[in-house]
């Protein structure tokens, strides 16, 4: 088998090789012998501009100078009368030569001014290609070359060819057998992992076949396997909830990276490592024990990062015997801080409920078992009203905050207003509370078109101006401005007043927080204006923020979407 592949690619190498030297040989000729014809159409230009230029010469220097150029090279010049008479040859004696009229190229050049034709020459015997040329005079110039010129090169080229061709053939057998023996070689390296790739004998390819088929059903099963774990760390690594499954002796089989990150460790490869490596709690480690045992568990952790955790633990059983166990961990540090919130807000209602309630109850339990004076009734009452009215407004601003947070059944339209008409009216309606308090309010805003809820904005800005009059100095000031950037309105209060110290505000804007506790029970407020101020704001998608320096004022600043057209039902 060896040698008969061996013989078959030398022979294809040399048949190559002869085809190739005779195809050059055929190239090479046909170039040639067109290279010799356009040598013989410039050569015949050349001479008949030259005999053009001699024109006005006797006939003896005419003669002489066509001897000269026959002399020049190999090529034959022949000079013809209009008659075809032949009056000058420089290979051959013209009064031997028959009458050239009749010639193709003598023709051709009659008519056309030029001509060529290629045939055996009648004279010298030999394949000769003719190029002929009318003159002013009439007279016809022919120049002619034989084919031998073109083969005389490619005999003196032949011997390097062959040179050539002779050493390409030995290269050829060489790599014949080089190659041979490539082709033979995985035979006896053959692979099982890539059988057909070594398939060369008909004797032993129902095998290679069979280890294939083999090989392809192993494959499908490792890439549908493959699969089924791309698909599951795809899930898993998408999830925002952590997910860990271990076995039965607690080792890592996979842990998705929102695990590693709700635990607090450092990314890392964790598959086949003790569950100690991914978090040394205690008591998560021991629900985990518990869940191997059989038991589902649950219960609540605070990671590194201060965030509250819920922790699920299930066994994973197989066959009525547990395998494993899947560790759910989720995020519910907003749901612990809502709940928080409530709490925080159900107290805070009822101390600030409690307190105009306790004052009622007691002028009304005076007046009702008499012990109030006459002369003091008309006082109690007065009392008794003024508590009741603070009880109204904390209601008030309770449901406000409700409908705001909860986003309770109400419907708000986006109307197009012009801002500085809002800021003076707001400017007039608190001109009153100003004056008691001897504050001057100036209002400072360009026109300004935009869309917002006309009334919640001006209640907005009515509790900003409220505040700035309210935590203000006798003989204070206060300014609402008004201005924009882009597509965002800036609206800003700004007071000369006591101001916020540094640590307070971050908290203004929590419900009941009151930054001036030593005001807190003078100051009439509810202690909502400020967080019903910032639900406003992200109710218009936008934002309010405080810059405050303690005994020099307050700049408050709400910035919103100037095309904000949010509709809420």
């Amino acid at each position: 088998m060896k040698k008969r592949i061996n013989l078959c690619m030398c022979l294809l190498a040399i048949i190559t090789c002869i085809v190739t030297f005779v195809a050059t040989l055929t190239i090479s000729y046909q170039t040639a012998l067109s290279r010799m014809e356009t040598e013989t159409m410039r050569q015949a230009s050349l001479v008949a501009a030259g005999l053009e230029h001699i024109d006005a010469l006797d006939s003896e220097q005419q003669k002489a100078y066509m001897q000269a150029v026959g002399k020049s090279d190999r090529s034959r010049v022949t000079l013809i009368q209009p008659d075809g008479t032949v009056v000058y040859d420089s290979n051959y004696d013209p009064s031997q030569m028959e009458n050239h009229l009749e010639r193709q190229e003598v023709q051709e050049a009659t008519h056309n001014g030029t001509g060529e034709s290629s045939r055996t020459s009648a004279t010298l015997g030999q394949q000769t290609y003719y190029v002929a040329k009318l003159l002013s005079n009439g007279q016809i110039l022919r120049v002619s070359n034989t084919t031998d010129i073109v083969t005389d090169d490619l005999q003196k080229a032949i011997p390097p060819l062959v040179i050539i061709i002779i050493l390409v053939i030995i290269l050829s057998i060489w790599l014949a057998t080089y190659l041979t023996n490539r082709l033979v070689r995985p035979i006896n390296t053959l692979k099982l992992d890539n059988p057909l790739e070594n398939d060369i004998h008909e004797e032993i390819s129902p095998l290679l076949h069979k280890i294939h088929t083999q090989n392809e059903q192993l494959k499908q099963q490792m890439d549908k396997m493959r699969h089924q774990k791309i698909e599951l760390e795809a899930i898993t690594s998408n999830m925002s909830e952590g997910m860990v499954v271990l076995d039965k002796e607690l080792k890592i089989l996979s842990v998705n990276q929102a695990a590693i990150k709700l635990l607090g460790s450092a990314y890392q490869e964790f598959e086949g490592q003790s569950l100690i490596a991914l978090s040394r709690d205690q008591m998560l480690n021991r629900r985990a024990n518990e869940a191997i045992k059989g038991t589902k568990t649950e219960y609540r952790m605070e990671n590194q990062n201060d965030r509250q955790l819920q922790v699920f633990c299930n066994p994973v059983q197989v066959d009525g015997k547990v395998r494993g166990c899947v560790m759910l961990i989720v995020d519910i540090s907003e749901k612990y801080a809502a709940e928080k919130s409530r709490r925080e807000f159900t107290a805070n209602v009822s101390h600030e409920l409690k307190t105009p309630l306790t004052s009622i109850s007691g002028y009304a339990e005076m007046i009702s078992n008499g012990m109030a004076q006459p002369k003091d009734i008309a006082g109690f009452a007065d009392k008794i009203h003024t508590e009741a009215g603070k009880l109204l407004a904390l209601v008030d601003d309770i449901i406000k905050l409700s409908q705001l947070d909860e986003k309770a059944p109400m419907t708000v339209k986006f109307e197009k207003i012009d801002i500085k008409k809002l800021l003076e009216s707001v400017s007039s309606q608190m001109t009153e509370y100003a004056n008691k308090k001897h504050v001057e309010i100036t209002v400072q805003a360009e026109d300004i078109q935009a869309f917002c809820v006309p009334r919640m904005l001006e209640e907005a800005v009515q509790n900003l101006c409220s505040n700035a009059i309210k935590y203000n100095r006798e003989g204070g000031h206060v300014w609402l401005r008004a201005t924009k950037n882009g597509d965002t309105v800036y609206l800003e209060v700004e007071d000369n007043g006591i101001g916020i110290a540094k640590d307070d505000s971050q908290h203004i804007f929590e419900r009941f927080y009151r930054a001036d506790k030593s005001h807190s029970k003078t100051i009439e407020g509810t202690g909502l204006g400020l967080a019903i101020v910032k639900h406003i704001a992200e109710l218009h998608g936008g934002s309010v923020g405080v810059q405050s320096y303690e005994g020099k004022g307050s700049v408050f600043t709400m910035s919103l979407p100037q095309n904000a057209n949010i509709t809420t039902e």
